[in-house]
């Protein structure tokens, strides 16, 4: 089987697309653009200086429009939360009663039973809803939820 210069080519792209994946910026997705050009060129009959050409036109022209417009969309998506930064503003129930004086009991949210300290002096039961409104450490500060 003989491998043809545009082979190379898209070979290369496909390369560069999958590395992509595991590098942010979109700059491989350029080049692999660039490629993609400069395959369809060999495989048109250009020569090498024509296959560079468009691999450099290609490549040139993507990182100056289409990266910009991929950055936008997807680098500037509002912060997102995780760990114990995402429980602010869950709901979840009380497991053990809250005692009104010392307001401390616990509370199961997002599937973990947690340590909870009540920021009113409301006597809560089990089964109650609660609100997570921020983590202290291995603490959740929670609210009563008016149901």
């Amino acid at each position: 089987m003989e491998f043809f210069q545009w082979h190379w080519w898209a070979g290369l792209a496909i390369v560069l697309f999958i590395l992509e994946i595991f590098v942010p910026g979109f700059f491989l997705l350029c080049l692999g653009i660039g490629c993609i050009g400069a395959s369809a060129t060999a495989a048109l009959g250009g020569g090498i200086a024509l296959q560079l050409a468009a691999f450099s036109v290609f490549s040139l022209v993507s990182i100056f429009t289409i990266r910009p417009l991929l950055m936008k969309r997807m680098w500037n998506a509002p912060d997102v939360k995780m760990n114990m930064d995402a429980l602010a503003g869950q709901r979840g129930r009380v497991t053990q009663d809250f005692d009104p004086g010392l307001r401390l009991g616990r509370v199961s949210a997002a599937g973990d039973d947690w340590r909870a300290e009540c920021v009113s002096d409301k006597a809560l039961r089990v089964g109650d809803l609660v609100e997570v409104v921020r983590v202290e450490s291995n603490t959740l500060i929670v609210k009563p939820v008016e149901v």
